[in-house]
């Protein structure tokens, strides 16, 4: 059964509220946990990936990985299982908007707004990190909430070091495109926590620029209110090679602080050179006006 009606009841808990939103493999139903009266989210794989044993094996390791991880920005899986030939799992509903609906909305970032969202996901990633690798970070899976904070979604193509690990097909590419690292193109199945930092640094570009970042891009020639600090930063963060990037989303998240840091001791600097230019011309203009006629 592929699509269930407003008022069902799935397993004899679950009755279906409305539907949040349909992927290429499933939907996602708002439902009420009849035994507990909390809402919920239940995602569901379509029936006809029931015959592929890998979709059917990366849908339970996406529930049974992050299920695993306990963490404020994570998304909390609860419960799995199979109705009438349908596998699905309920996990938090999670009322707020995707990182990308925020980007459509508001264009750009402000550097405070983008590292605190930042850290926020790099702080979530040292926790994930110590089972499993998401291999999909974007936009779209990432939620922000009204009160600021987020939820990382999606664990479907991590990659962990569980009974799941030779599921992934090399030279598949999975993910989103623009956010995949350089090397999960070319060997899904050897990538390590380091891939989950390019999109990173993809998402840093784009939040304060409003584009994904393009070859020879310089941040600071795109927004000359950043210094250049910023591009070495980027260069970083989206190394192709992986031993060029960040090591880990820890020292991701503490050089990102340090950076921040700088970009605002450069505005400080910044202000304070505009500021003396200003009393300066305003001081000559003052000492002209004050001049007695001949």
């Amino acid at each position: 059964m592929d699509q269930f009606e407003e008022g069902q009841k799935i397993a004899s808990r679950y009755i279906i509220l409305r539907k949040l939103g349909r992927g290429g493999m499933g939907e996602v139903y708002l439902v009420e946990d009849t035994t507990c009266g909390e809402q919920r989210a239940l995602k569901t794989l379509r029936s006809k990936y029931l015959k592929s044993n890998h979709a059917k094996a990366r849908f339970v390791r996406e529930a049974t990985t992050a299920r695993q991880l306990t963490h404020p920005g994570i998304v909390t899986i609860y419960d799995t299982g199979n109705w009438e030939d349908t596998l699905f799992y309920t996990m938090d509903y999670v009322d707020g908007k995707s990182l990308r609906q925020w980007m459509h909305q508001w264009g750009r970032f402000d550097i405070g707004s983008t590292v605190r969202i930042l850290c926020l996901v790099a702080d979530a990633l040292v926790h994930a990190h110590r089972l499993t690798v998401h291999r999909d970070l974007s936009p779209e899976n990432i939620m922000v909430l009204a009160d600021g904070s987020i939820r990382i979604l999606d664990f479907g193509l991590a990659k962990s070091d569980d009974k799941f690990k030779n599921l992934t097909m090399v030279g598949v590419n999975l993910g989103k495109i623009a956010y995949i690292a350089p090397e999960q193109h070319m060997d899904a199945s050897r990538v390590d926590k380091r891939a989950d930092i390019y999109p990173l640094g993809i998402m840093f570009f784009e939040m304060l620029t409003g584009r994904r970042p393009a070859l020879g891009d310089k941040i600071s020639r795109i927004c000359p209110e950043l210094p250049r600090e910023t591009d070495v930063f980027l260069a970083k963060a989206m190394a192709r090679n992986p031993n060029d990037r960040f090591p880990s989303a820890q020292v991701f998240q503490s050089e990102l602080l340090a950076l921040y840091q700088r970009v605002r001791d450069w505005e400080i600097k910044r202000n304070t050179f505009f500021m003396r230019i200003w009393i300066a011309v305003t001081n000559l203009f003052q000492r002209k006006q004050a001049r007695p006629p001949l």
